[in-house]
Order: C-alpha cells, then sequence, then structure tokens
C-alpha cells in the first residue's frame, strides 16, 4: 500500500456524556431492534463452538447510519490493547454519486465483544475515535480501526476479553478461517485456502456468509488463536473478499495504540 495513502481521524464518544447516549441507545432497545431481524437457526455457515480469543474478542459492532439513522451492525474484533479493527463502510454510509471522503460518519458506533444470544457476557464498549482512509472505497483501504473507551470499570477492552494477535507481513496461500455475524445472533465460522485478489489489495476466502459479516476477521494459523491477516468488505455467493492488512494498516493500528 503506498506510503502517501491519506487518512482521517474522526472522534466519536468523547466525553463522558456522549458514551452514557450511546449506552442507553443500544440498551435501550437499540440492539433488541437488531436482533429481531437476526437468524437464530438454519445459519448460512456453522456456528463457532470452539471458545478460545475468538469467543471473546470478535463481537458485533452497532451503528446509527449516518444517512437516515436507522441501526446496523457489523464485525469486528479486538486486536490491541484498545483497538478493534473493522471494515471502513462500518463506519461511513456512502451515497450515490458522491466521492468516498464525502460520506456520511455513521454514529452511535458501540462494540460488543463475544455477542451471542441477543447480549455480550462481557459488556459494551464505545469507540472514543476512529483512524481510517480518506478514500476508503479503493481496493485495499476499506478497513478502519477503532480507538475504544475503557468500559465502565475503567479497565481497558483488552483486559476484559483479551486482544486477537494481527500480522501486516501475511501472505495468502495456506488456509484461513473466516470468522462473522451476518445478522445472526452468534458467530458463524467457514474455512478455506487463501489467495490474493485485486492486485494483492484484497485476500479471497471461498465461503460466502452475507450482509453484517463485514469487518470480520480473516485469521491464518491456528483457528482458535491465529493472527488477523485481513477484514472482510464484500463477497458473492461462494467467495468472500478481503482487505488485505500491510503497511497502510499497520500505521492506522499504531496511531490507535499511541495515537
Amino acid at each position: 500500500m503506498p506510503a502517501e495513502v491519506s487518512t482521517v481521524v474522526h472522534d466519536g464518544s468523547v466525553t463522558e456524556e456522549d458514551r452514557r447516549e450511546v449506552e442507553a441507545h443500544w440498551g435501550g432497545g437499540g440492539m433488541a431492534e437488531v436482533a429481531g431481524t437476526d437468524v437464530k437457526d438454519d445459519f448460512v455457515q456453522p456456528a463457532w463452538t470452539g471458545g478460545g480469543l475468538i469467543a471473546r474478542t470478535v463481537g458485533r459492532l452497532y451503528a446509527s447510519s449516518g444517512v437516515g439513522g436507522g441501526p446496523g451492525a457489523c464485525t469486528a474484533t479486538v486486536v490491541g490493547v484498545r483497538t478493534v479493527i473493522t471494515a471502513g463502510h462500518c463506519v461511513r454510509t456512502s451515497t450515490e454519486g458522491s466521492p468516498a471522503r464525502a460520506a456520511a460518519w455513521d454514529r452511535n458506533l458501540y462494540f460488543v465483544p463475544g455477542y451471542q444470544g441477543e447480549s455480550g457476557p462481557h459488556g459494551g464498549f464505545t469507540v472514543r475515535r476512529v483512524r481510517m482512509a480518506e478514500d476508503w472505497q479503493t481496493d485495499g483501504q476499506d478497513v478502519a480501526m477503532l480507538e475504544m473507551n475503557p468500559g465502565p470499570d475503567g479497565r481497558n477492552i483488552s483486559e476484559v476479553v483479551g486482544a486477537q494477535p494481527i500480522s501486516f507481513t501475511s501472505a495468502p496461500g495456506t488456509a484461513g478461517h473466516f470468522f462473522g455475524y451476518p445478522y445472526t445472533d452468534r458467530v458463524l465460522h467457514c474455512s478455506g485456502v487463501t489467495k490474493w485478489a485485486a492486485a494483492k489489495a484484497l485476500v479471497r476466502i471461498p465461503c460466502h456468509m452475507g450482509m453484517g459479516s463485514s469487518g470480520g476477521p480473516y485469521l491464518s494459523g491456528d483457528p482458535a488463536a491465529g493472527s488477523v491477516v485481513a477484514v472482510n468488505v464484500s463477497g458473492d455467493d461462494d467467495t468472500s473478499y478481503g482487505t488485505a492488512l500491510g503497511a497502510f494498516a499497520q500505521s492506522l493500528y499504531q496511531q490507535s495504540e499511541h495515537g
């Protein structure tokens, strides 16, 4: 990824009042509204039953659309002391005919790690800042790092659930594992040999999940504790595509952890 990629930083819940409002929004019926559309059986892929870090660090990212305000959800993963990774399009809503940089920022971002059965065993966390590419619709740039606020007890998110390893140098060609919430009440899992796509900007994996799994991690290595190497951004009937994590994603990550 070229070093000159322009990035943007957007503030989310930066005050205590902001955090309380977001928590009240989703706890007061917002999560239940999304859950009303969830599939609870007959999943497109099997549910993950292997426990481990996946069961704690992968979760649902809720947002109110920046265009219209309707509720929606993507998938995201804890990858640092205070950093959660997802797809860029999970935090911005574009309008037809407008450039990516003009897209509206989604509101009320709220992450529930380990979400299952309409709740999260570890509570929820608000987002302090979002870091992503200005032209996030370009192949290889649809990724966002979310700097999380501490939880109500003052602990960072990783102190509560741990953090999935992340790699910015992995290459496809071996078995990969994809996890996501395609509007389901638990995280699903599929696997297959990964390959490059879109001039090495994307990673493809031969399985399909569907809407809601955007932002979900592609892992290399052990499916219970492998490294995140891409985040899901699109798919068709039999293949999913993820933004490959390289130098650009690494820069965003370092800013989120230490900025």
